[in-house]
């Protein structure tokens, strides 16, 4: 364990653990920066691998590789203070197929992170998806080469036999086998890497020794679908002979930003069969419906579900209407009943029939409840102020506290991180989504810049944890994790406009009606044909959803869907 009384930084969560130690996402203390913290183990990192690691990391100032920021010192081992990439690594980009702009413009930062490593003199020896970092930076994601631990300084011989046989295999030039290194051997692992990219595969798998023999032995795999000028430059990044090879990472960067994107088309991307729902409306509705909540069944009542439009609130099956005094923003299911929030108000009752003010607030406000529902957070937009209030219980009145709100930043919902944290998503001045943090008890905590643009935060079923839209690229969802940061694109072949996290995966709707569900490795399950324009998807049981549509025009109308999955050829078993 980390001692954590000699470091200036606090750690936030484990991010990954590798052969001579483990990465923490830290913080520090006094400003807040977030910092990856890297526990080199004493007795597994001999010195002078460390040093040479350090020596690299200090050596190598370039956008395109990880910084070191400090080194610590503790009695269980040292520590590297580095550069923190949210993105994760390359491989957690690769479970979707890249876009064709996405393969030219990371692949040429690599390159261009490598070309400056060798004409520094240092050779990594161990590129690997795993060991490119991503982050989010002026519009793009942009790669980072990371892990130096077993790099080698280029030496006066062109191909220096090292003292033992470490790497990736399924990454390692020929040469490598017979622990010889040079920077052809880093460009070899690029090109595995390119086709990799490219194919949704590596040209060879199998065991170690498998891979050794292929290496050696076996011609590389054409690129189908791909021009001429792109076979030649993986052919010739893969060459067996390392003369034969682009001598360093520089040649092969120049030959790749010779060509279009027009010359790399995307991967081949499977589209998952939407197959057809043809059942009709179980209820016609007479306004759109914007927020759905299932109420599971209790001593009191049948199992329902409760539909918000506009004012209103309509119980399903029974058709039973409350209104309400202003636009619903949100549906709570609680364990004594329902709470519901407006913009002005929280109510609560055991029923719809039931619900009876508990909170309400001066001015319109965006509104989130506590998952133990024991304090509410609202945001007031007009006055740039946050109250968050301890909700009464039995006999005891509601307790406010209005907090100010810095101007300069656009407000655009309210999240509840846990039982005991609220997070405001706004944008900045750079158009940027950022989340201030802040305690129940109205505390701040900082805020936390993403770099990335999002809208449409839904939360998920574990804490700390949301889907998100990408403005710049709406294809793609966004997997945000707060505790440790992480940020995991995932590019759909629909553009989204609901999502719904739920028991054994997640579903994305578009305005076709085209509804994707994919298990919780983000594999798809398969798809369906539903209805066209969904406003608004619940799941009342696991093989179950109810989804509200609403036709916009001269002749408005709508309906309430039940779709069941067990009906649709669909790879899970309920």
């Amino acid at each position: 364990m980390i001692s954590r009384q000699r470091s200036s930084y606090r750690l936030l969560g484990l991010v990954g653990n590798g052969q001579f130690g483990r990465v923490y996402c830290g913080v520090h203390r006094k400003t807040g920066h977030l910092v990856a913290i890297k526990h080199l183990h004493r007795h597994s990192l001999p010195t002078h691998a460390f040093l040479r690691e350090l020596h690299c990391l200090l050596k190598l100032e370039h956008p395109n590789i990880v910084a070191c920021h400090a080194l610590e010192h503790t009695p269980e081992g040292r520590l590297l203070v580095l550069e923190y990439c949210a993105g994760g690594t390359l491989r957690s980009h690769m479970a979707a197929p890249p876009s064709a702009a996405d393969i030219l413009t990371l692949l040429s930062d690599m390159l261009g992170g490598l070309a400056y490593a060798h004409q520094q003199g240092v050779i990594h020896c161990d590129i690997k998806p795993e060991n490119i970092l991503l982050t989010y930076r002026q519009g793009r994601w942009r790669a980072k080469i990371s892990d130096f631990g077993i790099a080698k300084l280029i030496e006066e011989q062109s191909y220096r036999r090292g003292s033992g046989q470490t790497g990736s295999p399924a990454y390692m030039a020929p040469e490598r086998f017979y622990c010889q290194y040079s920077p052809a051997a880093d460009v070899y692992a690029m090109g595995i890497i390119l086709y990799e990219l490219l194919m949704g595969h590596r040209p060879f798998a199998g065991t170690p020794a498998d891979l050794q023999s292929a290496h050696l032995n076996q011609p590389v795999p054409k690129v189908k679908g791909y021009t001429d000028a792109i076979q030649h430059i993986i052919t010739k990044a893969l060459e067996k002979l390392p003369a034969r090879r682009y001598p360093t990472a520089a040649e092969m960067l120049a030959d790749l930003q010779s060509i279009t994107q027009e010359n790399l088309p995307c991967p081949s991307q499977v589209s998952p069969s939407y197959y057809p729902y043809t059942g009709a409306s179980h209820l016609p509705l007479t306004q759109p419906v914007s927020h759905m909540q299932a109420l599971p069944a209790t001593a009191d009542r049948v199992a329902q579900t409760v539909l918000a439009q506009g004012k209103q609130l309509t119980t399903y099956p029974s058709a039973q209407e409350r209104g309400l005094d202003s636009p619903i923003q949100g549906l709570y299911s609680a364990p004594t009943g329902l709470m519901v929030s407006t913009a002005c108000t929280l109510w609560h009752g055991s029923n719809s029939a039931a619900l009876a003010p508990i909170v309400r607030w001066p001015a319109p406000s965006l509104v989130a409840v506590d998952p133990r529902h024991r304090w509410a957070a609202a945001v007031t937009p007009s006055l740039q102020r946050l109250t968050i209030t301890q909700l009464p219980r039995a006999n005891q009145m509601s307790h406010h506290q209005p907090i100010s709100l810095a101007p300069d930043i656009h407000i655009d919902q309210v999240l509840t991180v846990d039982g005991g944290h609220v997070a405001i998503a706004g944008r900045t001045q750079q158009c940027e989504s950022q989340l201030q943090l802040w305690n129940r008890r109205g505390m701040s905590l900082g805020s936390l810049n993403l770099g990335i643009p999002l809208r449409q935060f839904t939360p998920m079923r574990q804490p700390y944890q949301w889907l998100a839209i990408d403005i710049n690229d709406p294809q793609t969802v966004i997997f945000l994790i707060l505790k440790p940061l992480r940020i995991t694109p995932m590019r759909l072949d629909i553009l989204p406009t609901l999502m719904l996290d739920l028991p054994w995966g997640y579903l994305f709707s578009d305005a076709q009606g085209r509804i994707l569900l994919l298990d919780r490795d983000f594999q798809s399950i398969g798809g369906i044909q539903g209805p066209a324009q969904a406003t608004a998807i619940v799941s009342p049981r696991p093989h179950e959803l109810l989804v509200a549509t609403w036709q916009a025009g001269i002749f408005c109308s709508g309906g309430l869907h039940r779709l069941n999955l067990q009906n649709f050829e669909l790879d899970i078993i309920f």
